[in-house]
Protein backbone atom coordinates (compact mmCIF):
# COMPACT_ATOMS: atom_id res chain seq x y z
CA UNK A 1 0.00 0.00 0.00
CA UNK A 2 1.65 3.66 -0.75
CA UNK A 3 1.41 6.15 1.53
CA UNK A 4 2.42 9.90 1.57
CA UNK A 5 3.51 12.16 4.08
CA UNK A 6 2.57 15.49 3.19
CA UNK A 7 4.81 17.06 6.06
CA UNK A 8 7.57 15.23 4.56
CA UNK A 9 7.19 16.55 1.01
CA UNK A 10 6.89 20.02 2.04
CA UNK A 11 9.79 19.69 3.65
CA UNK A 12 11.85 18.31 0.68
CA UNK A 13 10.37 20.53 -1.49
CA UNK A 14 10.86 23.72 0.27
CA UNK A 15 14.93 22.64 0.45
CA UNK A 16 15.47 22.56 -3.01
CA UNK A 17 14.00 25.90 -3.35
CA UNK A 18 17.22 28.78 -3.93
CA UNK A 19 16.45 32.38 -2.36
CA UNK A 20 16.21 35.15 -5.19
CA UNK A 21 19.29 37.04 -5.48
CA UNK A 22 19.18 40.62 -3.58
CA UNK A 23 18.98 42.56 -6.72
CA UNK A 24 16.03 40.72 -7.89
CA UNK A 25 14.31 40.81 -4.44
CA UNK A 26 14.46 44.42 -4.92
CA UNK A 27 13.58 44.57 -8.96
CA UNK A 28 10.44 42.83 -7.72
CA UNK A 29 9.71 44.80 -4.00
CA UNK A 30 9.78 47.92 -6.25
CA UNK A 31 7.91 46.58 -9.27
CA UNK A 32 5.17 45.52 -6.97
CA UNK A 33 5.53 48.95 -4.92
CA UNK A 34 5.10 50.78 -8.31
CA UNK A 35 2.31 49.14 -9.31
CA UNK A 36 0.87 49.58 -5.73
CA UNK A 37 1.02 53.71 -6.15
CA UNK A 38 0.73 54.14 -9.30
CA UNK A 39 -2.39 52.29 -9.90
CA UNK A 40 -4.44 54.64 -7.28
CA UNK A 41 -2.67 57.64 -8.71
CA UNK A 42 -3.85 57.45 -12.08
CA UNK A 43 -7.23 57.00 -11.16
CA UNK A 44 -7.01 60.00 -8.86
CA UNK A 45 -5.49 62.03 -11.55
CA UNK A 46 -7.96 60.77 -14.06
CA UNK A 47 -11.22 61.53 -11.95
CA UNK A 48 -9.64 65.10 -10.63
CA UNK A 49 -6.89 66.45 -11.85
CA UNK A 50 -6.94 65.24 -15.51
CA UNK A 51 -8.12 68.44 -17.79
CA UNK A 52 -11.52 66.20 -19.09
CA UNK A 53 -11.73 66.05 -15.18
CA UNK A 54 -14.88 68.68 -15.46
CA UNK A 55 -16.49 66.64 -18.22
CA UNK A 56 -20.00 65.13 -16.58
CA UNK A 57 -20.11 61.10 -17.05
CA UNK A 58 -19.17 58.14 -15.21
CA UNK A 59 -16.07 57.30 -12.57
CA UNK A 60 -16.14 54.59 -14.50
CA UNK A 61 -15.75 55.44 -17.81
CA UNK A 62 -13.35 58.88 -16.87
CA UNK A 63 -11.12 55.68 -15.37
CA UNK A 64 -10.49 53.22 -17.86
CA UNK A 65 -11.66 52.98 -21.47
CA UNK A 66 -11.91 49.30 -21.00
CA UNK A 67 -15.80 48.66 -20.84
CA UNK A 68 -16.40 51.60 -23.84
CA UNK A 69 -14.42 49.67 -25.88
CA UNK A 70 -15.76 46.05 -25.00
CA UNK A 71 -19.19 46.76 -25.20
CA UNK A 72 -18.45 48.64 -28.95
CA UNK A 73 -16.94 45.28 -30.15
CA UNK A 74 -17.60 42.47 -27.89
CA UNK A 75 -20.87 43.11 -26.86
CA UNK A 76 -22.26 45.16 -29.18
CA UNK A 77 -23.97 47.10 -26.60
CA UNK A 78 -22.13 50.65 -26.33
CA UNK A 79 -24.17 52.41 -28.89
CA UNK A 80 -27.23 52.50 -26.65
CA UNK A 81 -25.62 53.13 -23.56
CA UNK A 82 -24.15 56.32 -24.99
CA UNK A 83 -27.73 57.08 -25.74
CA UNK A 84 -28.83 56.77 -22.10
CA UNK A 85 -25.86 58.92 -21.15
CA UNK A 86 -26.30 61.65 -23.61
CA UNK A 87 -30.24 61.82 -21.47
CA UNK A 88 -28.71 61.42 -18.12
CA UNK A 89 -25.67 63.85 -18.49
CA UNK A 90 -26.30 66.27 -21.91
CA UNK A 91 -24.51 66.83 -25.42
CA UNK A 92 -20.98 66.35 -24.21
CA UNK A 93 -20.38 62.92 -22.11
CA UNK A 94 -16.97 61.82 -20.66
CA UNK A 95 -16.92 57.69 -22.40
CA UNK A 96 -12.94 57.74 -21.48
CA UNK A 97 -10.45 58.83 -19.64
CA UNK A 98 -8.98 60.98 -22.87
CA UNK A 99 -12.69 59.98 -24.94
CA UNK A 100 -15.93 61.89 -25.41
CA UNK A 101 -19.04 61.76 -27.24
CA UNK A 102 -20.20 64.76 -28.78
CA UNK A 103 -24.17 65.60 -29.53
CA UNK A 104 -24.53 66.31 -33.17
CA UNK A 105 -26.16 69.66 -32.34
CA UNK A 106 -22.61 70.78 -31.16
CA UNK A 107 -20.52 68.36 -32.95
CA UNK A 108 -21.42 67.92 -36.65
CA UNK A 109 -20.63 72.53 -36.76
CA UNK A 110 -17.83 72.50 -34.22
CA UNK A 111 -16.04 69.26 -34.86
CA UNK A 112 -17.16 67.42 -38.45
CA UNK A 113 -17.88 70.99 -40.32
CA UNK A 114 -15.27 73.45 -41.67
CA UNK A 115 -14.15 76.39 -39.66
CA UNK A 116 -12.27 79.17 -40.78
CA UNK A 117 -8.95 80.07 -39.81
CA UNK A 118 -8.96 76.94 -37.07
CA UNK A 119 -7.46 74.14 -36.97
CA UNK A 120 -9.39 71.08 -38.27
CA UNK A 121 -10.18 68.05 -36.02
CA UNK A 122 -7.97 64.93 -37.56
CA UNK A 123 -9.53 61.63 -38.04
CA UNK A 124 -8.55 59.09 -35.99
CA UNK A 125 -6.06 56.25 -37.31
CA UNK A 126 -7.14 52.76 -37.80
CA UNK A 127 -10.88 53.35 -36.91
CA UNK A 128 -12.34 50.76 -39.39
CA UNK A 129 -9.52 48.24 -39.97
CA UNK A 130 -5.74 48.85 -39.76
CA UNK A 131 -5.01 50.27 -42.72
CA UNK A 132 -7.69 52.67 -43.05
CA UNK A 133 -5.68 55.86 -43.55
CA UNK A 134 -5.16 54.82 -47.08
CA UNK A 135 -8.67 55.30 -48.07
CA UNK A 136 -11.57 57.86 -47.85
CA UNK A 137 -12.71 57.15 -44.49
CA UNK A 138 -9.40 57.33 -42.61
CA UNK A 139 -7.43 59.95 -44.98
CA UNK A 140 -6.19 62.72 -43.50
CA UNK A 141 -7.32 66.34 -45.27
CA UNK A 142 -5.06 66.47 -47.88
CA UNK A 143 -4.94 62.95 -48.98
CA UNK A 144 -8.76 62.48 -48.25
CA UNK A 145 -9.68 65.83 -50.86
CA UNK A 146 -7.31 64.18 -54.15
CA UNK A 147 -9.16 61.35 -53.14
CA UNK A 148 -12.15 62.33 -52.93
CA UNK A 149 -12.08 64.13 -56.28
CA UNK A 150 -11.32 60.94 -57.91
CA UNK A 151 -13.99 59.36 -57.05
CA UNK A 152 -16.61 62.76 -57.29
CA UNK A 153 -17.48 62.06 -61.03
CA UNK A 154 -18.71 58.65 -60.29
CA UNK A 155 -21.01 59.73 -57.89
CA UNK A 156 -22.16 63.03 -59.85
CA UNK A 157 -26.02 63.45 -60.98
CA UNK A 158 -24.76 63.13 -64.75
CA UNK A 159 -22.90 59.55 -63.84
CA UNK A 160 -26.51 58.50 -61.94
CA UNK A 161 -28.36 58.70 -65.06
CA UNK A 162 -25.91 56.51 -66.56
CA UNK A 163 -26.18 54.52 -63.75
CA UNK A 164 -30.41 53.85 -63.97
CA UNK A 165 -30.23 50.77 -66.07
CA UNK A 166 -27.58 49.17 -63.99
CA UNK A 167 -29.73 49.58 -60.90
CA UNK A 168 -32.75 48.80 -62.83
CA UNK A 169 -31.46 45.33 -63.95
CA UNK A 170 -31.04 44.10 -60.75
CA UNK A 171 -34.74 45.24 -59.31
CA UNK A 172 -35.92 43.73 -61.96
CA UNK A 173 -34.39 40.46 -61.06
CA UNK A 174 -35.49 41.25 -57.27
CA UNK A 175 -38.79 41.50 -58.52
CA UNK A 176 -39.09 38.27 -60.40
CA UNK A 177 -37.82 36.69 -57.81
CA UNK A 178 -40.06 37.77 -55.21
CA UNK A 179 -43.41 37.27 -57.72
CA UNK A 180 -42.16 33.82 -57.76
CA UNK A 181 -42.45 33.58 -53.88
CA UNK A 182 -45.33 35.38 -53.80
CA UNK A 183 -47.46 33.22 -55.96
CA UNK A 184 -45.99 30.01 -53.75
CA UNK A 185 -47.33 32.17 -50.43
CA UNK A 186 -43.81 31.18 -49.15
CA UNK A 187 -42.33 33.79 -46.22
CA UNK A 188 -39.83 35.56 -47.38
CA UNK A 189 -36.92 37.38 -45.51
CA UNK A 190 -36.83 39.99 -46.70
CA UNK A 191 -33.27 41.00 -45.03
CA UNK A 192 -31.43 38.25 -46.95
CA UNK A 193 -33.00 39.58 -50.56
CA UNK A 194 -32.31 43.38 -49.96
CA UNK A 195 -28.62 42.45 -49.50
CA UNK A 196 -28.28 40.45 -52.38
CA UNK A 197 -30.37 43.24 -54.23
CA UNK A 198 -27.72 45.92 -52.77
CA UNK A 199 -24.70 43.82 -53.12
CA UNK A 200 -25.40 42.78 -56.53
CA UNK A 201 -26.14 46.91 -57.61
CA UNK A 202 -22.97 47.99 -56.38
CA UNK A 203 -20.68 44.89 -57.01
CA UNK A 204 -21.82 45.73 -60.89
CA UNK A 205 -21.49 49.23 -60.20
CA UNK A 206 -18.10 49.01 -58.97
CA UNK A 207 -16.58 46.22 -61.03
CA UNK A 208 -18.98 46.03 -64.07
CA UNK A 209 -19.52 42.33 -62.19
CA UNK A 210 -22.02 41.88 -59.98
CA UNK A 211 -21.68 38.96 -57.48
CA UNK A 212 -24.36 36.54 -58.67
CA UNK A 213 -26.86 36.81 -55.28
CA UNK A 214 -30.21 37.33 -57.05
CA UNK A 215 -29.70 35.10 -59.96
CA UNK A 216 -28.50 32.23 -56.51
CA UNK A 217 -30.89 33.39 -54.62
CA UNK A 218 -27.92 33.45 -52.04
CA UNK A 219 -24.90 34.98 -51.05
CA UNK A 220 -21.11 35.04 -52.54
CA UNK A 221 -18.48 33.92 -50.32
CA UNK A 222 -17.40 36.91 -49.78
CA UNK A 223 -20.35 38.82 -48.89
CA UNK A 224 -20.91 36.08 -46.50
CA UNK A 225 -17.21 36.73 -45.17
CA UNK A 226 -18.10 40.69 -45.07
CA UNK A 227 -21.02 39.92 -42.91
CA UNK A 228 -18.98 37.46 -40.51
CA UNK A 229 -15.82 39.52 -40.74
CA UNK A 230 -17.44 43.07 -39.61
CA UNK A 231 -17.13 42.05 -35.77
CA UNK A 232 -13.64 40.64 -36.17
CA UNK A 233 -12.35 43.93 -37.39
CA UNK A 234 -13.54 45.57 -34.22
CA UNK A 235 -11.81 42.77 -32.37
CA UNK A 236 -8.54 43.33 -33.96
CA UNK A 237 -8.66 47.10 -32.78
CA UNK A 238 -9.44 45.74 -29.53
CA UNK A 239 -6.27 43.72 -29.12
CA UNK A 240 -4.31 46.25 -30.43
CA UNK A 241 -5.57 48.62 -27.45
CA UNK A 242 -5.45 45.65 -24.97
CA UNK A 243 -2.60 43.39 -25.94
CA UNK A 244 -2.64 41.52 -22.60
CA UNK A 245 -6.24 40.41 -23.73
CA UNK A 246 -4.82 39.48 -27.29
CA UNK A 247 -5.19 35.71 -26.23
CA UNK A 248 -8.49 35.58 -24.23
CA UNK A 249 -9.65 38.02 -27.55
CA UNK A 250 -8.40 35.10 -30.32
CA UNK A 251 -9.86 32.65 -28.02
CA UNK A 252 -13.69 34.03 -28.03
CA UNK A 253 -13.34 35.59 -31.59
CA UNK A 254 -11.35 33.69 -33.95
CA UNK A 255 -13.95 32.35 -36.22
CA UNK A 256 -14.88 36.40 -36.99
CA UNK A 257 -10.92 37.77 -37.18
CA UNK A 258 -10.58 35.02 -39.52
CA UNK A 259 -12.95 36.14 -41.78
CA UNK A 260 -12.31 39.51 -41.72
CA UNK A 261 -9.02 38.18 -43.00
CA UNK A 262 -10.44 36.48 -45.62
CA UNK A 263 -12.81 39.10 -46.78
CA UNK A 264 -10.05 41.61 -47.43
CA UNK A 265 -8.04 39.20 -49.17
CA UNK A 266 -11.33 37.97 -51.51
CA UNK A 267 -11.76 41.87 -51.72
CA UNK A 268 -8.39 42.41 -52.75
CA UNK A 269 -8.02 39.64 -55.34
CA UNK A 270 -11.50 40.88 -57.02
CA UNK A 271 -10.07 44.38 -57.10
CA UNK A 272 -6.76 43.45 -58.69
CA UNK A 273 -8.57 41.23 -61.11
CA UNK A 274 -10.31 44.47 -61.85
CA UNK A 275 -7.35 47.10 -62.27
CA UNK A 276 -5.98 44.57 -64.52
CA UNK A 277 -7.99 45.26 -67.05
CA UNK A 278 -7.87 48.71 -67.19
CA UNK A 279 -9.63 51.75 -67.10
CA UNK A 280 -12.64 51.06 -69.86
CA UNK A 281 -12.15 47.45 -70.43
CA UNK A 282 -16.14 46.98 -71.32
CA UNK A 283 -16.74 49.46 -74.27
CA UNK A 284 -18.21 52.60 -73.51
CA UNK A 285 -19.35 51.37 -70.05
CA UNK A 286 -17.10 53.21 -66.81
CA UNK A 287 -17.60 51.88 -63.93
CA UNK A 288 -15.97 53.99 -60.59
CA UNK A 289 -12.55 51.66 -61.03
CA UNK A 290 -13.06 53.88 -64.65
CA UNK A 291 -12.63 56.71 -62.34
CA UNK A 292 -10.85 55.46 -60.18
CA UNK A 293 -7.79 54.16 -62.57
CA UNK A 294 -7.95 57.76 -64.27
CA UNK A 295 -4.81 59.70 -64.53
CA UNK A 296 -3.64 63.08 -63.51
CA UNK A 297 -1.98 65.18 -66.02
CA UNK A 298 0.89 64.43 -65.30
CA UNK A 299 0.46 60.86 -66.56
CA UNK A 300 0.65 59.07 -62.68
CA UNK A 301 -2.55 57.52 -60.95
CA UNK A 302 -3.99 60.04 -58.94
CA UNK A 303 -4.39 56.67 -56.57
CA UNK A 304 -1.75 54.84 -55.33
CA UNK A 305 -1.95 50.67 -55.75
CA UNK A 306 -2.91 50.67 -52.45
CA UNK A 307 -5.45 53.50 -52.22
CA UNK A 308 -7.33 51.65 -55.52
CA UNK A 309 -7.35 48.12 -53.28
CA UNK A 310 -8.54 49.65 -49.85
CA UNK A 311 -11.17 51.96 -51.49
CA UNK A 312 -12.87 49.34 -54.04
CA UNK A 313 -13.60 47.46 -50.77
CA UNK A 314 -15.22 50.13 -48.68
CA UNK A 315 -17.57 51.52 -51.50
CA UNK A 316 -18.88 47.88 -52.16
CA UNK A 317 -19.00 47.35 -48.12
CA UNK A 318 -20.15 51.16 -47.78
CA UNK A 319 -22.57 51.37 -50.59
CA UNK A 320 -24.32 48.16 -50.57
CA UNK A 321 -24.34 46.82 -46.04
CA UNK A 322 -26.28 50.43 -45.23
CA UNK A 323 -28.28 50.87 -48.02
CA UNK A 324 -29.47 47.45 -47.36
CA UNK A 325 -30.15 48.36 -43.82
CA UNK A 326 -32.63 50.98 -44.44
CA UNK A 327 -34.03 48.92 -46.46
CA UNK A 328 -34.34 46.43 -44.29
CA UNK A 329 -35.20 49.26 -41.33
CA UNK A 330 -38.55 50.66 -43.83
CA UNK A 331 -40.09 47.51 -43.93
CA UNK A 332 -39.94 46.51 -40.41
CA UNK A 333 -41.61 50.17 -39.43
CA UNK A 334 -44.09 50.32 -42.05
CA UNK A 335 -44.84 46.85 -41.33
CA UNK A 336 -45.47 47.50 -37.69
CA UNK A 337 -47.37 50.93 -38.70
CA UNK A 338 -50.68 50.09 -40.69
CA UNK A 339 -51.49 53.81 -41.07
CA UNK A 340 -48.15 54.91 -42.29
CA UNK A 341 -48.12 51.67 -44.94
CA UNK A 342 -51.68 52.66 -46.10
CA UNK A 343 -50.66 56.40 -46.49
CA UNK A 344 -47.65 55.37 -48.55
CA UNK A 345 -49.45 52.50 -50.88
CA UNK A 346 -51.65 55.11 -51.56
CA UNK A 347 -48.96 57.85 -52.62
CA UNK A 348 -47.08 55.34 -54.99
CA UNK A 349 -49.93 53.54 -56.29
CA UNK A 350 -51.74 57.07 -57.11
CA UNK A 351 -48.45 57.97 -58.68
CA UNK A 352 -47.53 55.31 -61.62
CA UNK A 353 -49.89 53.68 -63.90
CA UNK A 354 -47.12 51.12 -64.75
CA UNK A 355 -44.11 50.19 -63.20
CA UNK A 356 -41.99 50.98 -66.05
CA UNK A 357 -43.09 54.52 -65.08
CA UNK A 358 -40.74 53.80 -61.11
CA UNK A 359 -37.67 55.74 -62.07
CA UNK A 360 -34.68 57.22 -59.99
CA UNK A 361 -36.36 60.83 -61.26
CA UNK A 362 -39.63 59.88 -60.81
CA UNK A 363 -39.46 58.88 -57.40
CA UNK A 364 -37.90 61.63 -56.06
CA UNK A 365 -41.06 63.44 -56.25
CA UNK A 366 -43.04 61.17 -54.00
CA UNK A 367 -43.11 63.71 -50.44
CA UNK A 368 -44.26 61.25 -48.07
CA UNK A 369 -42.06 57.96 -49.61
CA UNK A 370 -39.05 60.86 -48.96
CA UNK A 371 -40.79 61.37 -45.26
CA UNK A 372 -40.32 57.25 -44.95
CA UNK A 373 -37.32 56.78 -45.97
CA UNK A 374 -36.12 59.88 -43.86
CA UNK A 375 -37.75 58.52 -40.55
CA UNK A 376 -35.90 54.94 -41.40
CA UNK A 377 -32.58 57.11 -41.57
CA UNK A 378 -33.27 58.64 -37.78
CA UNK A 379 -34.98 56.37 -35.94
CA UNK A 380 -32.90 53.41 -37.54
CA UNK A 381 -29.66 54.70 -38.72
CA UNK A 382 -27.81 52.64 -40.47
CA UNK A 383 -24.01 53.96 -39.91
CA UNK A 384 -25.08 54.71 -36.22
CA UNK A 385 -22.01 56.16 -35.20
CA UNK A 386 -19.73 58.51 -36.83
CA UNK A 387 -15.67 57.47 -37.55
CA UNK A 388 -14.15 59.94 -34.02
CA UNK A 389 -11.75 62.89 -34.90
CA UNK A 390 -9.10 63.68 -32.89
CA UNK A 391 -9.37 67.77 -31.05
CA UNK A 392 -6.27 70.31 -32.12
CA UNK A 393 -7.40 71.51 -29.01
CA UNK A 394 -10.54 73.94 -29.29
CA UNK A 395 -13.82 75.13 -27.24
CA UNK A 396 -16.93 72.57 -28.01
CA UNK A 397 -20.02 73.56 -26.62
CA UNK A 398 -18.63 76.27 -24.30
CA UNK A 399 -15.91 73.94 -22.93
CA UNK A 400 -12.32 73.32 -23.86
CA UNK A 401 -11.33 70.16 -24.74
CA UNK A 402 -7.37 69.88 -25.30
CA UNK A 403 -5.35 68.68 -28.03
CA UNK A 404 -5.21 64.78 -28.71
CA UNK A 405 -8.85 64.31 -26.96
CA UNK A 406 -11.11 61.75 -28.92
CA UNK A 407 -14.21 62.82 -29.80
CA UNK A 408 -17.67 60.84 -31.33
CA UNK A 409 -20.99 62.03 -32.36
CA UNK A 410 -23.34 58.60 -32.14
CA UNK A 411 -25.83 59.42 -34.95
CA UNK A 412 -28.09 57.16 -32.68
CA UNK A 413 -27.96 59.07 -29.64
CA UNK A 414 -28.43 62.08 -31.32
CA UNK A 415 -31.64 61.36 -33.36
CA UNK A 416 -33.49 59.77 -30.33
CA UNK A 417 -32.18 62.65 -28.02
CA UNK A 418 -35.54 64.16 -26.81
CA UNK A 419 -34.01 67.96 -26.88
CA UNK A 420 -33.65 67.33 -30.51
CA UNK A 421 -36.47 65.41 -31.44
CA UNK A 422 -40.48 65.42 -30.39
CA UNK A 423 -41.41 61.79 -29.66
CA UNK A 424 -37.80 60.79 -30.44
CA UNK A 425 -38.46 56.93 -30.23
CA UNK A 426 -41.90 57.10 -32.54
CA UNK A 427 -41.73 56.14 -35.54
CA UNK A 428 -43.93 59.69 -37.17
CA UNK A 429 -42.74 60.36 -41.16
CA UNK A 430 -45.17 63.44 -40.66
CA UNK A 431 -42.02 65.30 -39.15
CA UNK A 432 -40.48 65.42 -42.41
CA UNK A 433 -43.73 66.98 -44.53
CA UNK A 434 -43.78 70.01 -45.89
CA UNK A 435 -46.38 72.60 -44.49
CA UNK A 436 -48.47 72.39 -47.20
CA UNK A 437 -49.10 68.36 -47.39
CA UNK A 438 -52.42 67.02 -46.24
CA UNK A 439 -50.76 65.26 -43.10
CA UNK A 440 -48.22 67.21 -42.17
CA UNK A 441 -48.18 67.66 -38.00
CA UNK A 442 -47.16 71.07 -36.30
CA UNK A 443 -46.23 69.11 -33.26
CA UNK A 444 -43.24 68.53 -35.11
CA UNK A 445 -42.30 72.08 -35.85
CA UNK A 446 -39.82 72.35 -33.20
CA UNK A 447 -37.08 69.58 -34.01
CA UNK A 448 -34.06 70.31 -34.61
CA UNK A 449 -33.80 68.89 -38.47
CA UNK A 450 -30.14 70.21 -38.05
CA UNK A 451 -28.89 67.67 -36.32
CA UNK A 452 -29.65 64.71 -38.88
CA UNK A 453 -27.08 63.53 -40.51
CA UNK A 454 -27.43 60.30 -41.50
CA UNK A 455 -24.72 60.34 -43.94
CA UNK A 456 -21.86 62.13 -41.86
CA UNK A 457 -21.25 65.63 -41.78
CA UNK A 458 -19.50 68.64 -44.11
CA UNK A 459 -16.46 67.64 -46.55
CA UNK A 460 -15.89 64.23 -45.34
CA UNK A 461 -19.75 63.34 -45.41
CA UNK A 462 -20.80 59.61 -47.26
CA UNK A 463 -19.92 60.84 -50.76
CA UNK A 464 -22.55 58.07 -52.54
CA UNK A 465 -25.82 59.44 -50.14
CA UNK A 466 -27.74 60.37 -53.52
CA UNK A 467 -26.72 56.63 -54.66
CA UNK A 468 -28.18 55.49 -51.30
CA UNK A 469 -31.28 57.55 -51.63
CA UNK A 470 -32.27 56.84 -55.25
CA UNK A 471 -31.91 52.92 -54.36
CA UNK A 472 -33.92 53.30 -51.39
CA UNK A 473 -36.76 55.17 -53.40
CA UNK A 474 -37.03 53.22 -56.45
CA UNK A 475 -36.86 49.18 -54.41
CA UNK A 476 -39.50 50.35 -52.34
CA UNK A 477 -41.19 51.70 -54.81
CA UNK A 478 -41.41 48.90 -57.01
CA UNK A 479 -41.75 46.12 -54.34
CA UNK A 480 -44.94 48.50 -52.70
CA UNK A 481 -46.34 49.23 -55.75
CA UNK A 482 -46.82 45.58 -56.69
CA UNK A 483 -47.17 44.00 -53.88
CA UNK A 484 -48.69 43.67 -50.10
CA UNK A 485 -47.01 42.72 -47.40
CA UNK A 486 -47.22 42.03 -43.86
CA UNK A 487 -44.66 40.88 -40.93
CA UNK A 488 -44.79 37.41 -39.63
CA UNK A 489 -45.73 37.28 -36.24
CA UNK A 490 -43.27 37.69 -33.28
CA UNK A 491 -41.00 39.70 -34.97
CA UNK A 492 -42.21 43.07 -32.57
CA UNK A 493 -38.90 43.67 -31.00
CA UNK A 494 -36.88 42.96 -34.12
CA UNK A 495 -35.02 46.63 -34.04
CA UNK A 496 -35.10 46.94 -30.30
CA UNK A 497 -32.94 43.31 -29.59
CA UNK A 498 -30.01 43.91 -31.95
CA UNK A 499 -26.77 44.55 -31.22
CA UNK A 500 -24.33 47.39 -33.13
CA UNK A 501 -21.03 46.60 -34.11
CA UNK A 502 -20.42 49.46 -36.46
CA UNK A 503 -23.64 48.33 -38.65
CA UNK A 504 -26.19 46.73 -37.08
CA UNK A 505 -26.32 42.99 -36.61
CA UNK A 506 -29.34 41.83 -38.04
CA UNK A 507 -31.95 39.21 -37.58
CA UNK A 508 -33.83 37.97 -40.42
CA UNK A 509 -37.25 39.94 -40.77
CA UNK A 510 -39.93 37.50 -42.15
CA UNK A 511 -42.52 38.90 -44.19
CA UNK A 512 -45.54 37.14 -46.60
CA UNK A 513 -45.71 39.10 -49.70
CA UNK A 514 -49.31 38.80 -51.95
CA UNK A 515 -50.15 40.15 -55.34
CA UNK A 516 -52.11 43.20 -55.06
CA UNK A 517 -55.45 42.69 -55.72
CA UNK A 518 -55.71 44.92 -58.97
CA UNK A 519 -52.26 43.31 -60.07
CA UNK A 520 -54.01 41.52 -62.67
CA UNK A 521 -55.23 44.67 -64.62
CA UNK A 522 -51.54 46.18 -64.26
CA UNK A 523 -49.40 44.28 -65.27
Amino acid sequence: MLSFDIKEYSQKLVAHVQPLPPSVEVGLILCVTTLIVAIPTVIVYRLYFHPLAEVPGRKIHAITGFLTQWKSHITGTWLREAAQLHRQYGPIVRIGPNHIAVDGSIGWPQVYGHQPGKAEFSKYPNFIFPGDGMSLIGAQKDDHRRQRRQLAHAFSDAALVEQQSVILQYIDLLMKQLTQRAESGEPIDIVTWVNLTTFDIIGDLTFSESFGGLKSGGYHPWVQNFFDGIRGEGMMRLMDRYLLLKPFILAIGYRHIRESMESAEMSMEKAKARVALGEQPFGGRRDFMTYMLRRSKDGVTAMSETELLVNSSIVIGAGSETTATALSGAFFYIGTHPQVYSYLVDEIRGAFTDASDITLKSTAQLQYLHACIEETLRIYPPAAETPPRVCPGATIGGKYIPKGTVVTVYQWATFRNPSNFADPDSFRPERWLPKTHALYDEKYAGDNRAVFKPFSYGARDCIGKNLAYAELRVILSHILFKFDFELKPGQSDWHEKQTSFLVWDKDPLNITLKLRQDEASIS
